[in-house]
C-alpha cells in the first residue's frame, strides 16, 4: 500500500478490502456518528461494497482525489480516514451551495485518536496540496454547528466560516467553510 500523501506524523494511503471491517468498527462508535447523521452499521458489506466500487472509481478516475484510509506513520495504526472530492459528490452539495470546481474536505477519526492534532495537520496538508498541486480554486468542507472540534480543525486549516445552511434530515444547523485559492492560513 503506497502513500497518496504524507505528513510528519500521517500518511493517507488507498483503501484495501481489509479495511471495511475497521470502518465497520469506526462506525460503530455512537461518539463517532454523533454529528454524521448515519444510523449504525449493520455489517462491514457496505463498506466492502464501497472500497470496491465508488473509492477504486476515485483512484481510477480523479488522482490526488478521493476517499484514503488514515494511519500513523509510526506504528502504521488505522486512525481513519479522509476525503479530498469534487464537491458536487457530496450529497448535501446543493444545500452547501457549492459550486462545480469546489474541492470538499471531510474526515471521521477514530476516538482514541481525536485531540492529538491529527485532524488539524492532515487536513492543513490537504488544503495545500488541493491548492499547490490540483490548481483547486476552493476548497469547501461542512460541519454541525454543535460540533465544536471540527469547526476548530476547519479554521485551523485555513478555512473561514462562508455560510450557516439547513441540511436534510438535520434539526440543527451546518456551518459551510470554505478557503480560496490564495488563502491566508495561520
Amino acid at each position: 500500500m503506497r502513500a497518496i500523501y504524507q505528513t510528519e506524523r500521517l500518511l493517507l494511503r488507498e483503501f484495501v478490502d481489509a479495511d471495511a471491517d475497521r470502518l465497520f468498527l469506526l462506525d460503530s462508535d455512537p461518539e463517532v456518528r454523533q454529528f454524521v447523521g448515519l444510523p449504525a452499521p449493520e455489517s462491514a458489506e457496505p463498506y466492502l461494497q464501497a472500497i470496491r466500487g465508488r473509492y477504486q472509481n476515485y483512484y481510477e478516475r480523479t488522482p490526488g482525489l478521493g476517499f484514503w484510509a488514515l494511519e500513523s506513520r509510526s506504528a502504521g495504526e488505522f486512525l481513519g480516514w479522509f476525503h479530498l472530492r469534487p464537491a458536487m459528490d457530496y450529497r448535501f452539495a446543493e444545500a452547501c451551495r457549492y459550486r462545480a470546481g469546489d474541492v470538499d474536505l471531510g474526515y471521521r477519526l477514530r476516538r482514541e485518536a481525536w485531540g492529538r492534532g491529527y485532524a488539524t495537520e492532515m487536513s492543513r496538508h490537504l488544503v495545500d496540496q488541493a491548492f499547490e498541486k490540483m490548481a483547486a480554486r476552493r476548497v469547501v468542507a461542512c460541519t454541525l454547528a454543535a460540533n465544536i472540534a471540527s469547526v476548530r480543525v476547519l479554521e485551523k486549516a485555513g478555512l473561514e466560516r462562508e455560510a450557516d445552511v439547513r441540511l436534510p434530515g438535520f434539526e440543527e444547523p451546518a456551518l459551510v467553510y470554505a478557503a480560496n485559492a490564495a488563502p491566508h492560513r495561520g
